[in-house]
Order: C-alpha cells, then sequence, then structure tokens
C-alpha cells in the first residue's frame, strides 16, 4: 500500500491507501463470527466500499488440500446453523430473517469478482512451499468454504459437513460476513489458504502452518485488487 494513513471507527483501528491504484481500506477482524460481521457492518456503512475482500486462513477440511493452496469462494455458507437432528448431524434449515424473509446458509461470491479472481490465477504464482519434504507449488483455485464457531471439530462433524456441505475449507468467519455483505448489498468474495487439517485439536498445527497460509492468501488478494484495477480494453 502507498500514502497509508491510520485511522479508527468506533475505536477498530484501521488503515486507508492505494494497492495498485484503487483505494483500499483494510482492517483486521479477529477470530470468530461476531467481531467479523460487527467490523464488516461498520466498515460498510461508513465508507461505503465498492467490495469486501476477505482474507485469511482456514482448516484443510477437504483431503485433498495443502498447506498454502488457496481457495476461492465461489460460495461461503454457514456449517452450524440449524439443529442436531441426531448426535453430529445437522438438519440446515433458512430460519426467518430481519425483513421477515428467509435467511440462506449459502452465499455465492459475487459473479464480477469471481471473474476478476479466475484472471488472477491464471498468472498468479505462489510461493514455493519449500519448509515442506518434498516442496511443493501450492494450487490457486475457486471452491467452497464453510464457517463455524466451533475452532476444533469432532470426525463425525467433519463427515457430516463434508457430506451435506462439500467445503473446501472450514474457518469462523466468511459465512457471517458474507450475509452482512448480502443484506448490505456490497459485493464479496472470501480468499482463504489451507493451513492446519480440519481436526479436534488444532492448536499446534495451526501456529506451525498458518504463517506460510496466511501469506499466500494475502499474494493472492493482492493479485486481486491488481486485476480490478487494471485497464480493460474497450
Amino acid at each position: 500500500m502507498t500514502g497509508k494513513k491510520p485511522g479508527k471507527l468506533a475505536g477498530f483501528p484501521y488503515v486507508t491507501g492505494r494497492l495498485h491504484g484503487r483505494k483500499v481500506v483494510l482492517a483486521v477482524t479477529g477470530i470468530g463470527k461476531t467481531c467479523a460481521t460487527m467490523l464488516t457492518t461498520l466498515f460498510v456503512e461508513r465508507f461505503q466500499p465498492r467490495e469486501v475482500l476477505m482474507t485469511g486462513t482456514a482448516s484443510r477440511i477437504n483431503p485433498a488440500i495443502r498447506n498454502g493452496d488457496v481457495i476461492v469462494g465461489e460460495v461461503t455458507c454457514n456449517h452450524d446453523f440449524g439443529s442436531f437432528a441426531q448426535s453430529d448431524v445437522m438438519e440446515y434449515f433458512a430460519a426467518e430473517g430481519p425483513l421477515g424473509d428467509h435467511m440462506a446458509i449459502v452465499y455465492p461470491g459475487d459473479v464480477r469478482l469471481l471473474a476478476a479472481a479466475k484472471r488472477a490465477i491464471r498468472t498468479h504464482v505462489p510461493e514455493t512451499a519449500s519448509q515442506h519434504t518434498p516442496s511443493y507449488l501450492p494450487v490457486v483455485r475457486t471452491g467452497r468454504i464453510t464457517s463455524g464457531d466451533q475452532f476444533g471439530i469432532t470426525a463425525a462433524r467433519i463427515a457430516d459437513i463434508l457430506k451435506q456441505l462439500g467445503p473446501d475449507l472450514m474457518e469462523m468467519e466468511s459465512g457471517s460476513v458474507a450475509q452482512v455483505c448480502w443484506y448490505l448489498r456490497t459485493p464479496f468474495l472470501c480468499i482463504r489458504s489451507g493451513s492446519n487439517r480440519t481436526q479436534n485439536s488444532p492448536d499446534n498445527d495451526y501456529r506451525t502452518l498458518s504463517p506460510f497460509a496466511s501469506r499466500q492468501a494475502a499474494l493472492f488478494t493482492v493479485a486481486v485488487v491488481k486485476e480490478l484495477g487494471a485497464k480493460k480494453p474497450a
């Protein structure tokens, strides 16, 4: 970013500046749905952005995903919004929303932002995962991301989520942020990179694997911003 200027909104710090010619507002949400939705609502209402990009790490619920692979959310969803029909098996439903509507649990990524991300995928080169043996080049692709408030999760819940929702990555925020942006009519896209496996006790693996994952997600997010700022021929 160039021309960086710090600020605060309702006590929450942020930085404004320009990234590849585009004006950006950068803020850290913190962990969990409540923090993420609170900051998203505040910042969308205050700055009226053209789009919201969310980036960070996520656990790898799809066994094919490696540390540092990046998933761009074609859809984001909430895996803990519903009732347990039986132990570890969730019954998902669309509950009544604030407008008397029925709130979905699945939200599509913005079509224009997805198109920009797909263009960026063609030229973006991730950093080599040289900390692994053998080393490899992480993959960037579109996919499905799901969210819930549980940091650790049992094998039975993992199996049910995979069966019903088919996600690639699991984290704690994007489903709720997508819902906020849906209601506030703000284009939204989630970009996440795989850190630890989705597991019951992820603490040590998360600390070890998240630095590389967070950097890959951030680098690709910058590539998407660059693509959005590129001048296209008439």
